[in-house]
């Protein structure tokens, strides 16, 4: 699973996070790991945020972003547990916005993706196709988990649902070219799936 996700959509999701905004102070340790985050520097972010979240363990954004600072370092296993850690604050009442608890569900199904553990993928993906059926990562992710499988069917039925809900993409993003990632890469010669290729407007 190798959809990719750029920091200046995140930033822009996470607005309060990147600029220092809120209730944090100026010159803050947050603050200074917004700004790290925002320069590409991760491992320092990483080392910031997870000061952040030691000093207060509910500041979903903060795990977010703990979280997201491992995955920019491909350090997927590592990512999990902020991102789970954030979920658990959602459910028990913190406040995100529907692109926020979007994105969230995404970084966590690839870093799961990434670590091999196509099992929850499918627990979660199943869980967000219900909550949030209109949502075409939802099932662009399901297809990269089934292609991972070897289960063509599945994986086409897929990604055709997730281009039929195209117009539903988070604003300022885009869907991914199949024919680009990873996920798929075995099925690049493929006719069945070339032909799917050209029905959703690729040539």
């Amino acid at each position: 699973m190798s959809y990719f996700r750029g920091t200046t959509i995140l930033c822009l999701i996470f607005s309060a996070a990147c600029l220092g905004q809120g209730k944090q102070p100026s010159g803050s340790t947050f603050t200074r790991a917004a700004q790290e985050y925002l320069a590409g520097r991760f491992a320092l972010a990483e080392q910031d945020f997870q000061i952040v979240v030691n000093d207060n363990p509910s500041n979903i954004v903060g795990q977010i972003y703990l979280g997201q600072s491992r995955f920019m370092q491909k350090k997927y296993r590592d990512a999990v547990g902020p991102f789970e850690k954030a979920r658990e604050l959602e459910a028990d009442g913190k406040k995100l916005t529907p692109d926020q608890h979007r994105i969230l569900v995404d970084q966590l199904v690839i870093a799961y993706g990434e670590s091999g553990n196509l099992k929850k993928v499918h627990t979660l993906l199943d869980d967000a196709i219900r909550q949030d059926p209109d949502y075409p990562l939802n099932y662009y992710n399901l297809a990269c988990a089934f292609a991972g499988e070897g289960d063509k069917a599945k994986m086409l039925a897929n990604l055709s649902l997730a281009f039929q809900r195209k117009d539903h993409v988070i604003k300022g993003e885009q869907m991914p070219d199949p024919r680009t990632d990873d996920s798929f890469q075995s099925y690049v010669h493929d006719a069945a799936f070339l032909e799917l290729m050209k029905q959703i407007g690729y040539n």
